[in-house]
């Protein structure tokens, strides 16, 4: 899979599944941003899920740790996501939904211009893991 080029949906699908497998991670999931307006980005792709409210979550553009994502094209990681509250501009309803601690997230791009076009998010309930520049190393290789 070629981070270059649009993949067929159920590759993402195949993807989470063997992350989630071959990991430790307690969730993984894919959020992709619709390619028709109004461009509502949704997780469309989880393994680990302990119910079905992701598929309730819109992401918004630099709001929480896959909008920020989204909006930078970076990946960007948090060892305390529960901590924050609805105020602050990192609020993840992902973490919320799923019970995240530890959240690590990398842009999914494609296209000649590299348009970033999803997220690809993993994380820890347990707050005995922690997430770093290695776990984002990992995860952007898995797009690769």
């Amino acid at each position: 899979m070629t981070a270059g080029q649009p993949q067929p949906l159920q590759t993402y699908q195949e993807l989470v599944n063997r992350l989630y497998q071959q990991s430790n991670y307690d969730f993984v999931g894919v959020a992709l941003q619709a390619p028709v307006s109004p461009h509502l980005t949704r997780w469309l792709f989880v393994a680990g899920n302990q119910n079905e409210r992701f598929r309730r979550i819109v992401l918004r553009r630099g709001i929480g740790i896959a909008g920020l994502v989204l909006r930078t094209g970076a990946p960007f990681w948090h060892n305390d996501i529960l901590a924050l509250d609805l105020s602050d501009r990192l609020y993840s309803p992902i973490a919320r939904a799923e019970n995240l601690q530890a959240v690590v997230a990398v842009p999914i791009n494609d296209g000649p211009l590299h348009t970033v076009s999803g997220v690809l998010l993993a994380g820890y309930r347990s707050g005995h893991h922690r997430v770093c520049e290695a776990d984002a190393d990992k995860l952007s290789q898995s797009l690769a």
